[in-house]
């Protein structure tokens, strides 16, 4: 037991849970945590210009290192600014920790200055929420965050204290453990999975994001070459199998997704989703269901089955339960089926790349997004870290920009807010201050957030953001155009977005013909400073996206191509 006020007692903790880094935005209502934060030199407190950067923030550095992010507000209007962002999180299944202030203890619920129901706000985008009145408490609380954070679908976790408690002093034990291991399901409908597996003449492989939090790449890419079974992956999956391996046929579903993929998992008659959610996204919300038997593995057991009925579900660690299926597969005799099931989606493939790359190599003024996409790609190295933000540069990024590596691509695919990538991108330098980090963003997206080039410039984060820059809200502007024939309220003027970032003591680029894109790129990538690209891309570039999941048409009989 040590005697400790309620802010250390904070800190202490989080110090026990390895937390390196706390990103947040002073207030009076948090001034203790803020004091004990800065007096400790083994945390690192980095300071933002606005609460749902520092969230986000927190969330690009859950997302690539595979740990809690911890962000903090003040009370009121600082932490309503972080609810995008934990939205963000919590659609996402990425493990955070925002802790907050109160109004006093004696005052709540008297509706006084700056008082608002956090808690209440923020119960539908957190996994648990707590407001801490004891300091006896502070262990047990902070540990549980962590946990719950962290374990079964990772998610964020809300936490407060009242503005009078911080400073409360009292004896604390600060050993409080929460040792828990994962766990599956019996083995025995882990073997009729891998029969059934088997028994399949087109089956399919769909990973999500589950892969990754568990670190399952590796077992899941030795399942699909021992058994040669092709391999989609949901938007947050990207990365789990390389997208240039032989039996990977990139991201399925909408916001991006590829014909092959979509073909793939209307057609297989046998899926395997490993860590996704099977969700309406990835089925082009119904326009494009699985047809076949679906094996549902997830450590989330309310999502087994929520969207599509399955053969087997099976609540489990990705990790464990592919590790399970590799050990009863060393027992079994097969035959290789899949060789004609292969080259009918290779020749899918094909078809999707004569009709989707033919303007990669364009010299066109204004730049095709095609042709900056594949130059950016050739000299940027495998394993780095891009963010992608939301608008029609998604869909470009997701077909031109193949990723390779686990937890190199960062997006809020599930709830596809803007103001996210560029925090996140910060976040992940953080976390990984020697990868090179990339974010792929409209202007629009971009200027949600641009305060922060400060805390960039002033964190020394060496961020690249190439901003494809089309002079508009392109999203519901092709929306609009397609539906009613012409578009309202969509466009909007900018600055010189590289002198802008000269401002702010980073370093800017204005791209406008095709032959500057790779000695640009790799310029900002050695410049030491946040850097700013502004791309103008071609407006009327029609995005690349799968009409046939869109409308159905998959669903029609087709001849199988051997």
């Amino acid at each position: 037991m040590v005697q400790l006020n309620l802010g250390k007692a904070i800190v202490e903790m989080f110090k026990r849970h390895k937390v390196e880094y706390v990103f947040g935005l002073v207030g009076t209502a948090v001034s203790r945590l803020i004091y004990e934060l800065g007096k400790d030199e083994s945390i690192n407190y980095i300071v933002t210009r606005h609460e749902q950067t520092a969230a986000s923030m927190a969330d690009g550095y859950a997302r690539v290192t595979g740990k809690v992010g911890v962000c903090q507000t003040t009370a009121g209007p600082g932490t309503l600014n972080a609810v995008l962002s934990v939205a963000d999180a919590y659609k996402d299944g990425s493990p955070i920790i925002l802790i907050t202030g109160q109004v006093r203890s004696d005052f709540i619920g008297r509706d006084v200055f700056d008082e608002v129901d956090q808690i209440a706000i923020f119960k539908p985008i957190t996994k648990w929420q707590q407001r801490i009145m004891k300091i006896e408490d502070v262990p047990r609380i902070i540990s549980n965050a962590f946990y719950l954070a962290r374990s079964g679908r990772p998610g964020p976790v809300f936490l407060e204290v009242p503005e009078n408690l911080w400073d409360n002093s009292g004896e604390v034990n600060l050993n409080y453990q929460i040792k828990a291991s994962r766990s599956y399901v019996a083995s025995g409908m882990i073997e009729e999975a891998v029969d059934l597996l088997l028994k399949a003449d087109s089956p399919l492989i769909l990973a999500g994001a589950g892969v990754m939090w568990s670190e399952a790449w590796e077992e899941l890419r030795i399942l699909a070459e021992t058994l040669e079974i092709p391999v989609v992956t949901t938007g947050n999956g990207r990365g789990v199998i390389p997208e240039d391996h032989t039996l990977s046929f990139g991201m399925a579903g909408s916001y991006g997704g590829k014909a092959a993929a979509d073909y793939a998992l209307a057609k297989a008659d046998l899926v395997l989703a490993v860590g996704a959610s099977v969700s309406v996204n990835t089925m082009y919300f119904m326009n494009n269901p699985i047809t076949g038997q679906l094996i549902h593995i997830n450590m989330d057991p309310t999502v087994i089955g929520k969207n599509y009925p399955c053969r087997l579900g099976i609540v489990g660690d990705a990790k464990l339960v592919l590790s399970e299926m590799l050990k009863i597969l060393k027992q079994k005799r097969f035959t290789k089926r899949t060789a004609s099931w292969i080259s009918e989606l290779e020749n899918k493939r094909r078809e999707w790349v004569e009709k989707w790359h033919t303007q990669n190599r364009s010299d066109a003024v204004p730049i095709k997004p095609q042709r900056l996409l594949t130059d950016m790609r050739e000299v940027i190295p495998r394993d780095a870290i891009i963010t992608i933000g939301s608008g029609n540069h998604h869909a470009f990024a997701a077909e031109y920009f193949p990723v390779y590596y686990p937890r190199t691509q960062i997006s809020a695919f599930n709830f596809a807010a803007m103001a996210f990538a560029f925090p996140a991108a910060l976040g992940a330098k953080v976390a990984k201050p020697d990868k090179p980090v990339i974010c792929i963003i409209g202007e629009g997206d971009f200027m949600m957030t641009v305060q922060d080039l400060e805390t960039a410039v002033r964190e020394e984060l060496n961020v690249v953001s190439v901003i494809l820059n089309n002079g508009c809200y392109g999203t519901p502007k092709l929306f609009q155009k397609a539906v009613y024939g012409e578009a309202y309220g969509c466009d909007y003027g900018n600055p010189s977005l590289a002198k802008l970032a000269e401002v702010f003591g980073a370093c800017g680029w204005t791209v406008e013909r095709p032959s500057e894109i790779k000695d640009t790129v790799r310029e900002a990538l050695n410049c030491g400073k946040p850097a700013i690209i502004d791309v103008p891309i071609d407006p009327n570039e029609i995005i690349p996206i799968n009409l046939e999941a869109h409308l159905g048409l998959t669903k029609l009989p087709q001849k199988r191509i051997v």
